[in-house]
């Protein structure tokens, strides 16, 4: 079956990932695009596609699930304001976080062939996201997440259609928090997380509790699993643990495996996608072990000839299995 015919016989579902992205690409921009491609349709046939907007418009783009839009930061600051009804004029463009759960809203226009949108981030690569792109968890669940504690504003995914699309504009004092140059509020891993589940806040207050008195030394991922399943039992939202986001330790790999569409961890869990944060340097984690600058060079990557992808934290030159 060619690959329009496995588009034009998809289920009901459609996802648009939407990543506004101003700024020179970053160095594994072809690996992401690539990592885009393989996912263009699910094994339940449900057909993602990818919009950036983006002022990096010399890249091209061969695939028509991965669509550039040209376009210039403040014209697309202008663009909010108009939308929103705001005056929003961010010295960079890393307030755009703060922007995530709005975008259901300020890109209304180009979700109506779709029933779910997702915003995301460009520092990963995408395995198989089958695991998350399903008919069943797309049927049960209006907004799925891939963190434990958290909605992750790497890539998250709402359904058009309900609550979770309009609901930033509840957030309490939302207007003049985006107006705001001088920080950004994390409106999508705080806001949208604790309108998700109300119960985080506590679950999160016990969680200190449990390692401050009681001297709880697991990691938060272990300490929601409980809470997690029954929230997931009776809530709109699925929120899970997927250990997309790891710290590399010495000597760890991770495998994206590009004939198969797999990414594995080194405790052999396959994953939906790498989220690689930490890998690079980022102020988010002191640590000398991060990606140098010029690390993540990819030469001549093409399917049919490169296999395999090891990610690891070494400080050297990927290694790629041809």
């Amino acid at each position: 079956m060619s690959g329009s015919q496995m588009r034009q016989n998809q289920k009901q579902y459609r996802l648009a990932v939407i990543i506004p992205y101003f700024g020179a690409f970053p160095e594994w921009m072809e690996l992401f695009i690539l990592s885009c491609r393989k996912n263009r349709t699910t094994s339940d046939g449900i057909a993602i596609d990818w919009y950036i907007f983006t002022d990096n418009a010399e890249k091209k783009i061969s695939y028509d699930n991965v669509r550039l839009i040209p376009m210039t930061f403040s014209d697309y600051c202008r663009n909010v304001s108009e939308v929103l009804k705001i005056d929003f004029k961010p010295v960079t463009p890393y307030k755009l976080c703060d922007l995530k759960p709005y975008y259901g809203v300020i890109h209304n226009d180009l979700l109506n062939e779709y029933t779910h949108w997702a915003f995301g981030d460009l520092d990963l690569c995408y395995g198989d996201l089958s695991i998350l792109v399903n008919n069943r968890l797309l049927g049960r669940y209006d907004l799925i997440t891939t963190h434990a504690d958290r909605v992750a504003g790497h890539f998250t995914i709402v359904n058009k259609s309900s609550r979770f699309n309009c609901a930033c504009l509840g957030f309490s004092g939302w207007k003049s928090r985006l107006a705001d140059n001088s920080k950004v509020y994390g409106l999508d891993e705080y806001e949208l997380t604790y309108y998700a589940c109300p119960l985080m806040k506590q679950w999160l207050r016990l969680y200190r509790i449990a390692r401050r008195v009681f001297k709880y030394r697991k990691g938060i991922y272990d300490f929601m699993k409980v809470p997690n399943i029954f929230h997931n039992l009776i809530s709109r939202s699925h929120i899970r643990e997927y250990y997309t986001s790891p710290l590399p330790k010495d000597g760890e790999i991770w495998e994206y495996d590009m004939e198969h569409n797999r990414i594995t961890d080194p405790y052999g869990r396959e994953l939906p996608y790498l989220h690689f944060l930490f890998f690079k340097k980022t102020a988010f984690w002191d640590n000398d072990r991060y990606w140098r600058p010029g690390f993540w060079k990819i030469r001549n990557l093409r399917e049919e000839t490169c296999r395999k992808i090891l990610f690891d934290n070494s400080c050297v030159e990927a290694e790629i299995e041809h």
